[in-house]
């Protein structure tokens, strides 16, 4: 089967918040999707990869009951040409699950492109479009390439969790191989001699990272149709395409396509007949090197600092922190020799004297005290620090409190917790505890 003829392209955005569990207690009480990366929600990165491509004309992004509210609100800030609509599916609903639920609703009319809820990236995506209609492709997979390591540093066999074996050609278009090293035994992978003999210089790569963002060819949800249990379009459905890309169409296990208006458009039924004749099952990838464009998931607490301090700096080249506030500055409010060009601020933020902050974002209504060091620091919407904190590497849920002389390291500060004054607290995660007397404490787990 080939893709069909693209116009205007649907998106898929998945902002339910399977892959919060990495960023707890951050997703504690917020969405994935609404977490803030130099003071933007994570899903206006999408949204704006998407608004440049110039491809696209609605967006779905999927959700649940629990996270309606907040996304609505995010959605709401938007201004651009895209028509966003937010698709309720059941809590823990994978992304496969998501598809066909989409695809039940009427809502799948065409080719489609599925991207993570935390996936950054400035990408022309226009490039993909276009490489995936070339090709005629069932699926186009971006992968960005990880910066070489030195020629001392060998990778060991623990350095290769949540690490993927991918195989692709040497035009490094077609991706051929797909096989996560945790399902392979000790590093070993197994190729077959069918796809040896069609592609005799086969790269087999562990450096080429999966952003999570896909372009499929409408055809790919009858598979989901035949294979109800897969749940992952990650995990199951690309690495399912992949392996049976060599095989013909009648050696496929899908049920027979009807003839459905929805899946001819623009394209006439004799063009539908002969890419239905074409046979074969194509995956594509669309490689960036590693000094290319910017690209990364902000889908773990590391990650995520990395983004924050990428867009503060400006390393994703493309890509703008959220806009200064207007407001005057007034005694006791930020004045700009306390905060350096590194870091971002948002409005009614509140500074005390000889306090600087270094390399950290710094949320609406924020108030920090006399004397305060920030340092490599996310601080969310209404955080409170009061004197002589030093804090480094640390994030702060919205409305936590800091109380004086405490000093954090390395510390994820959950929503409303409060650390006592004089604290030192290190590589710890803060979540709400509430004590004896009705005060919400922090209480420390493991990181």
């Amino acid at each position: 089967r080939t893709a069909t003829a693209v116009g205007m392209l649907t998106a898929v955005v998945l902002a339910n918040g399977n892959d919060g569990d990495n960023l707890y207690p951050l997703t504690e009480d917020m969405p994935l999707a609404a977490l803030p990366v130099g003071n933007r929600p994570l899903l206006s990165y999408q949204l704006e990869m998407l608004q440049r491509a110039g491809s696209f004309g609605e967006v779905l992004v999927v959700t649940n009951d629990r996270h309606l509210s907040r996304l609505e609100a995010v959605v709401s800030e938007y201004r651009g040409p895209l028509r966003i609509e937010l698709v309720v599916v059941e809590e823990g609903a994978g992304s496969a699950d998501a598809l066909r639920t989409l695809r039940g609703r009427g809502r799948l009319a065409g080719d489609f492109a599925l991207i993570s809820g935390d996936t950054i990236s400035d990408v022309p995506f226009q490039k993909i479009a276009a490489m995936h209609q070339l090709h005629g492709a069932s699926v186009t997979v971006l992968l960005k390439q990880q910066p070489p390591r030195p020629a001392a540093d060998k990778k060991k066999a623990r350095d290769l969790d949540g690490t993927d074996f991918v195989g692709i050609d040497e035009s490094r278009q077609r991706l051929l191989y797909l096989e996560s090293a945790a399902d392979c035994d000790g590093g070993v992978i197994t190729v077959s001699e069918s796809m040896l003999r069609a592609h005799p210089h086969l790269e087999v790569h562990s450096d080429l990272a999966d952003p999570h963002v896909y372009l499929f060819a409408h055809w790919v949800l009858e598979v989901l149709d035949h294979k109800p249990h897969f749940s992952s379009a990650k995990f199951e459905l690309l690495p399912y395409l992949v392996r049976k890309q060599f095989l013909d169409q009648a050696n496929l296990p899908l049920p027979q396509a009807e003839a459905q208006p929805q899946q001819a458009t623009a394209m006439s039924s004799a063009a539908a007949t002969a890419a239905r004749l074409a046979g074969a099952v194509r995956c594509c990838c669309y490689v960036v090197p590693h000094d290319g464009h910017y690209c990364m998931r902000a889908c773990s607490i590391a990650a995520y600092m990395q983004a924050n301090l990428d867009i503060c700096k400006g390393g994703a080249a493309t890509f703008d922190k959220a806009a200064e506030p207007t407001e005057p500055l007034r005694e006791g409010n930020f004045a700009a020799s306390n905060i350096d060009q590194q870091s971002a601020r948002g409005g009614s933020v509140e500074l005390g004297p000889r306090s600087q902050v270094k390399k950290s974002a710094v949320g609406p209504h924020c108030r920090l005290g006399a004397g305060v060091r920030l340092t490599n620091c996310v601080l969310m919407e209404g955080v409170v620090v009061h004197d002589k904190v030093h804090m480094s590497n640390c994030i702060l849920c919205r409305g936590a409190e800091v109380h004086e002389g405490a000093t954090l390291k390395d510390v994820q500060v959950g929503s409303n917790v409060s650390v006592e004054a004089g604290a030192n607290v290190k590589s710890e995660a803060l979540t709400a505890e509430v004590d004896a007397e009705g005060s919400v404490v922090g209480s420390a787990e493991e990181d």
